[in-house]
């Protein structure tokens, strides 16, 4: 009878050291589990994050005045405060425009709306270069659809005024973000 109650107790605790065996291995499996949809979740929030901001830009004005003047010569906007439109735009006027130097423009020139379309397509850049950097959002997300004005902005005659506005009003961040595009710097690849 003795010898029955050893082995009951033995079967006891390896019972129990089965259990608690599987009862580890049940944590580590959720919290593996967690982690993986702790990581989708936050994927999720990037791609959207990058969505937001891409609209932000499309939805400012300005800024999406800026994208329009890269690709298209002699279009007129709306100017602010329903004061009628500029007059039509060229490439060679807009490059003119953003000059550093000589930036006072006579009544009616486009100068002032056109630099103001560019700061504002500028802080975009910076505010998506900044949410890179800190990993609120990726670049893959935001690439594709702005890939096509990067590499309009990095032409031979767009780069170096581009480059001298964003160097001359310190916009590191945005020249920061340009310079991951493949599109920027051709010779990179």
């Amino acid at each position: 009878m003795r010898r029955e109650s050893l082995d009951d107790r033995h079967l006891s605790t390896t019972m129990k050291d089965d259990f608690q065996i599987l009862a580890w291995i049940a944590t580590v499996v959720a919290a593996v589990f967690a982690i993986f949809q702790w990581r989708k979740n936050l994927r999720w929030k990037q791609a959207e994050m990058a969505k937001t901001c891409l609209d932000e830009i499309w939805n400012d004005r300005f800024a999406f005045a800026a994208l329009k003047m890269l690709d298209w010569t002699g279009l007129s906007f709306p100017l602010p405060d329903d004061g009628g439109n500029t007059p039509q735009i060229s490439h060679e006027q807009r490059r003119a425009s953003l000059r550093v130097a000589n930036t006072e423009f006579p009544a009616g020139d486009p100068g002032p709306f056109i630099r103001d379309a560019y700061d504002r397509l500028f802080d975009g850049f910076e505010r998506l270069e900044h949410f890179i950097r800190i990993k609120l959002i990726r670049f893959e997300d935001v690439e594709p659809r702005l890939r096509y004005y990067v590499g309009k902005l990095g032409t031979a005659d767009e780069r170096p005024v581009a480059e001298i506005f964003l160097s001359a009003y310190d916009f590191k961040l945005a020249l920061s973000f340009l310079e991951r595009f493949a599109s920027w710097n051709p010779d990179a690849a």
